[in-house]
């Protein structure tokens, strides 16, 4: 008996690891979100009412598309300092605007950068500040979204947010399927999401 004893804080710790390894990011994917917020941080000339429009967008949705719900508040605005434009001046880097917004970020606090400037991440294809409309790092659990790009704003923009929050939050890819009229459609630099309002069969089946 006593040599078994010993046994038993190995079993103990494998568990807790498997759990934060492989179990917590399938309760992620299951949907299970306890006490879950979602922070919207406006920048520079985004308005607050503009924020609490999205906002309102964003609690009618996303519940309806993940099975889930959330709690979304909207934080005072701030400004982009020129430190976080990219080389060539033109665009914000999404890297340096979610390396401050995962201070705070946890698995229950996710933070969600709103901007109306330009942005931009890596370069992509030669060409120096790649231009996008939105960049996640899920392991921050930090994501930026710009409407710079969107032609129909009021219309789309929430679904560009939900997008990058799916990446953040869930981990979830680009829609594997590359199904036209998934939400998680990668872009592949096309700011059209006319005819994307909910997620495929394949991407609800594996998040919902």
């Amino acid at each position: 008996m006593k040599k078994l004893l010993w046994i038993i804080p190995i079993v103990v710790v494998f568990a807790i690891a498997y759990y934060y390894l492989y179990g917590k990011e399938q309760s992620l994917i299951a949907g299970d979100c306890p006490n879950v917020t979602i922070y919207l941080q406006p920048y520079d000339n985004y308005a607050q009412k503009e924020a609490e429009l999205l906002k309102a967008d964003l609690e009618k949705h996303v519940e309806q598309i993940v099975f889930s719900g959330f709690n979304f508040v909207v934080l005072p605005n701030k400004p982009l300092p020129d430190s976080y434009l990219g080389e060539t001046r033109k665009k914000y880097r999404t890297d340096k605007i979610i390396n401050t917004l995962k201070e705070d970020a946890d698995d229950h606090h996710i933070y969600i950068g709103i901007t109306h400037h330009d942005i931009s991440r890596e370069y992509k294809n030669g060409v120096k500040d790649w231009g996008v409309l939105g960049s996640s790092i899920p392991d921050y659990h930090a994501c930026v979204v710009s409407d710079h790009r969107l032609k129909h704003k009021k219309r789309d923009l929430w679904k560009v947010v939900t997008h990058e929050f799916i990446h953040t939050y869930y981990r979830f890819p680009h829609c594997p399927k590359d199904s036209s009229n998934c939400i998680m459609k990668d872009a592949k630099g096309k700011a059209d999401f006319s005819n994307k309002n909910d997620l495929c069969g394949y991407c609800k089946s594996k998040i919902g």
